[in-house]
């Protein structure tokens, strides 16, 4: 039993011991003879003991390396290229007006009050082992909201204050937004396999480019009022679910839409999908 309990020894060397590279193992009748890539890596098991084994093969054997981990553009992320979600609004308040006639102006249309982002680059790292990953991203992103037909904003004394829109028929208004363009910096932790299911958690930074209003009318035409005094960082956290190539997330913004004293308080809470 001892020659075949030394081939056993050899094979799980050969096998366990060696990772991504080509070996020869001889059988004769002068032994086994392990025969590595480098002199270093040979091995000899003396089989002088038994003369009358007069076999012999040659076996190659080629083992692939198990990638444990990986960094760059190739590396498994959960966020996705397009993301497109729904707006609302919370915690607004009207402190900047008090005394002023104003209603709640800032009670927008939510489903008609849309996020679009596309990112752009991203650069990620993942552990196969583990299945934990890290993605930071850059991208664009704007958010929509949408007030009723009649009315929009509009700075007056570096406030913004709301304004009814005269003629609304007669002028075939269409619709009227409030727009906030960003630079997008998504950063998420990964849980998971996206290939099949991950969650994931992280946060995001914006820095507002250009806010708008903007009155579309029938026809084409369009009224826009540029720069209204919102603040150049809107940061928040999200939560996102990824399955294969789809995933639905959500975030929270506590950072205030505009500048403190300078327009209505707002938060805001969003809910899409990503592609």
């Amino acid at each position: 039993m001892k020659p075949f309990l030394r081939i056993f020894l050899v094979a799980v060397f050969v096998f366990v011991g060696i990772d991504s590279a080509e070996a020869q193992i001889r059988i004769g009748v002068d032994g086994i003879e392990f025969l590595g890539v480098n002199d270093a890596d040979s091995l000899s098991v003396d089989n002088s003991q038994k003369k009358s084994l007069q076999a012999s093969s040659i076996m190659w054997i080629q083992t692939k390396p198990r990638r444990q981990f990986s960094i760059g553009r190739r590396a498994l992320s959960t966020i996705p290229m397009v993301e497109l979600g729904w707006n609302v609004l919370s915690n607004v308040g009207y402190a900047p007006y008090e005394g002023m006639d104003v209603g709640n102006f800032m009670d927008i249309r939510n489903w008609k009050s849309t996020q679009f982002t596309v990112n752009l680059l991203q650069v990620a790292a993942y552990d196969y082992r583990s299945k934990v990953g890290f993605t930071l991203g850059l991208g664009l992103r704007a958010n929509n909201y949408r007030f009723s037909k009649d009315m929009s904003l509009r700075r007056d004394g570096g406030i913004v204050m709301p304004y009814k829109i005269a003629n609304v028929t007669d002028r075939g208004v269409k619709k009227s937004k409030f727009n906030i363009a960003s630079v997008h910096i998504p950063a998420e932790v990964m849980f998971g396999n996206p290939g099949r299911f991950a969650f994931s958690v992280g946060g995001y930074v914006d820095m507002v480019m250009n806010s708008h209003t903007k009155i579309k009318y029938h026809g084409g035409k369009k009224d826009k009022e540029h720069n209204l005094p919102v603040n150049f960082i809107q940061a928040g956290a999200t939560v996102r679910a990824t399955f294969r190539w789809f995933s639905v997330y959500a975030t929270y913004q506590p950072t205030q839409i505009f500048k403190s004293g300078r327009g209505p308080e707002a938060q805001q809470w969003t809910i899409g999908i990503g592609f």
